[in-house]
């Protein structure tokens, strides 16, 4: 099984840039796909590619492919195989009466975030040629829903299989029938997807195969939501390997960039007193861009991590 690594916080910290740097870093000597879960993508931006067909691969070196996940796209394929589901198991004429609310579904929030979540699991269940899948995610907020739903929608499932096997059984007893409740179609389709949904929650919950990384900013707000995010990954016995503090502002002798700098340090040190057992990693703010500067922001990320 690759490694699969989640690059999250708040929005407008630098979690892109990030999660870029590790993946060219990685992509020199392994096989990497890199993801972005972010409905405002700027991978591609960053890289300076186009990529024409969303939710598809794009291959930007031989070791490195790059993929910007499209909700709406996802989701229109979401519901498109619910109704296939729907017309194994409904009628014709209840399936009329639900077909406009199915289609009005498509832009739903929910709907987008259980569309992703299916393309995220088929991501890490079905890409085993690569070494590493690094996943560049949206704000803290999302993520954290995406990364519970599993287990939000395993209550569900289990729930329905209980009352369909019911169902099955008084039917058997009341037309003093024999029928194989394993066969059911209905029933099949619902432990299939709920053993997708154990395999998957399994797979997050591996410390081995899933690191995350929190990219922050040296400021309380960032800080707060930072601190709030990691408790709850750690409730999803998820571990976070890595806090990144991005754009530290240099040494100076302006008298007010020198005091902006001092309160940095001293919020630094906070944090490292507060997120104690965690590789806390310290990236620069840089002048202006660098042609090597996903390579430098890399190799700090990287800097414990033997490629």
């Amino acid at each position: 099984m690759e490694k699969i690594i989640f690059v999250g916080g708040k929005g407008g910290v630098g979690k892109t840039t990030c999660a870029a740097s590790v993946a060219l870093m990685y992509s020199k000597k392994n096989k990497v796909l890199l993801v972005s879960t972010d409905p405002a993508h700027s991978t591609s931006d960053l890289f300076n590619i186009k990529i024409k067909q969303k939710s598809e691969l794009y291959r930007y070196s031989e070791s490195l492919d790059i993929m910007e996940i499209d909700g709406e796209k996802e989701a229109k394929l979401y519901l498109t195989e619910i109704k296939k589901q729907c017309n194994l198991m409904l009628s014709p004429v209840i399936m009329g009466e639900i077909q406009g609310q199915l289609d009005r579904a498509v832009s739903s929030p929910g709907t987008h975030e259980s569309a992703i979540f299916e393309k995220i699991n088929k991501i890490i269940t079905e890409n085993q040629s690569y070494d590493y899948i690094i996943f560049d995610t949206a704000p803290t907020g999302h993520t954290l829903h995406l990364i519970n739903l599993p287990k939000t929608v395993n209550i569900w499932m289990n729930t329905l299989i209980q009352k369909r096997k019911k169902i099955l059984m008084l039917k058997n007893m009341k037309f003093e029938k024999k029928d194989r409740i394993e066969d059911d179609k209905v029933l099949n389709i619902l432990e299939n997807r709920r053993d997708n949904l154990l395999k998957i929650s399994k797979i997050l919950g591996d410390p081995k195969i899933v690191s995350f990384y929190f990219v922050m900013n040296p400021e309380k707000l960032s800080f707060l939501e930072t601190k709030r995010g990691i408790k709850s990954l750690e409730e999803y016995n998820i571990k976070v390997d890595k806090v990144i503090i991005n754009r530290v502002y240099p040494d100076s002798i302006d008298e007010f960039w020198q005091e902006q700098k001092d309160n940095q340090e001293k919020f630094i040190e906070f944090i490292g007193q507060e997120f104690i057992g965690k590789e806390i990693l310290i990236i620069p703010y840089y002048r202006k861009e660098k042609k090597d500067t996903l390579d430098h922001i890399g190799k700090i990320i990287l800097s414990e991590n033997k490629l």
